[in-house]
Formats: C-alpha cells, structure tokens, sequence
C-alpha cells in the first residue's frame, strides 16, 4: 500500500469508509482490507458504509458523512475525486477482487441467445467467461456487481457477471468458471480533516510504501 495520507488521520476519532455497494461488491472487499490495516494500525473505530453509486460515496465525503471514500481505478468517473479540490488522495493499494463469473438461478438451463446484466466496469469478461453454449443477446447495465446478481435473482434479466460474494447472497450459482480481478484502488479523505498546517506525529515522508 502507498500511504499517502492515512498516517494522518487522528487515531481517536472515528473513521466511517464509504464505498460502492451493496453487500457482496468488490468495492465491500475493498474496504474491508483498508479497514483492518487501519484498525491494526490502531484506530479505535472504522465503519463501512455502502452506496448506490460512487458519486454518492463522494457526495458523503464531502459533507462531512464520511471520513475516506474507496474507489476502484477502473472505474470511469474516478477523475471527480482526484480533481475535486475539497479531497485528497490519501492512499492507493492493490486488492484483488472477488472471483467473478457467469451467474444464474439454480437449475436454470440455459442455450442460445440470453441477456447479461453487469456493471459497465467489468463487461469484458463477459466474452471471456460465457459459455460456449450461450450468445449474448443483450447487455444490460447495472449499478453494482450485487445490483446484478439481484436482478438475475428477481427473474429480471437470466444471466449476470457478478462476483462469488454476491452470487452466494442471492442465491445464484455460476455457469461458467470464475476469476479474480488485479485492481488498483485509491482512498480519498477531505483536505479539511487533513489539516494541512499541523505537523504530522512522527517524521515520515509524504509517501510510503506499506505491505498489507
């Protein structure tokens, strides 16, 4: 991890992450990784709170609902927070994300043509993982890896790219076999929390490298 700012935030005070959710998206994953390196670090509280959208996560940051706010480099609309004068980047880490595959309710047989529902990050794989069996005849976006499972779940859509935490949650199973995903993801906090005139505790340079 590159700890661009944690090592500032007070010990003391309580920490509330923000992130995309709901339960079983890679973003939860995510999240949950920083916040054990930050209670092993020695921050007496750090709460996950998930979101529909990144943009919420941001929104929360920003008035004061939240204290950091983790985002997935893929994601297409992350320029808001690195350009966003009211935040900092305070750290940047690798975290694989939950294995990924092709979803469907249990017993569903399915050949031919059938939509895929997934969140635009990864569409990719869709071509990589569909089995051979199945065609794309439509895909269908939604707001989170979880937000597809559950859409396969309620009958809405027969397949969907989602990850092995929120297929369990939704009682899906997967057609095809499953991968994980290498990501970058950035931690964001506010400049005001920073507070960028008092000293840090201890000397150390604005940037270090940190195994998880």
């Amino acid at each position: 991890m590159t700890d661009v700012a944690l090592f500032r935030l007070p010990l003391t005070v309580p920490l509330r992450i923000s992130s995309l959710g709901p339960a079983g998206t890679s973003s939860e994953q995510a999240c949950r990784a920083l916040q054990n390196r930050l209670l092993q670090r020695g921050h007496e509280s750090v709460r996950i709170d998930l979101c529909d959208q990144y943009e919420e996560a941001a929104d929360r940051l920003v008035s004061g609902a939240g204290e950091l706010a983790v985002v997935a480099n893929a994601y297409a609309g992350i320029e808001r927070f690195y350009m966003d004068p009211a935040l900092r980047l305070a750290a940047v880490f690798v975290k694989d994300t939950p294995h990924y595959g092709i979803a469907a309710v249990p017993g569903a047989k399915i050949a031919g043509k059938a939509s895929v529902v997934t969140h635009p990050a990864p569409r990719a794989l869709i071509g990589e993982l569909l089995p051979d069996r199945i065609d794309v005849a439509e895909v269908v976006f939604a707001s989170s890896t979880s937000a597809a499972a559950r859409a396969v779940a309620e009958g809405e859509v027969p397949l969907a790219l989602t990850t092995a935490p929120a297929a369990r949650l939704h009682g899906l199973e997967f057609l095809s076999r499953t991968r994980p995903i290498r990501m970058v993801w950035s931690a964001f906090t506010r400049a005001d929390i920073l507070d960028e005139d008092r000293p840090a505790r201890r000397p150390v340079p604005s940037a270090r490298n940190l195994a998880w």
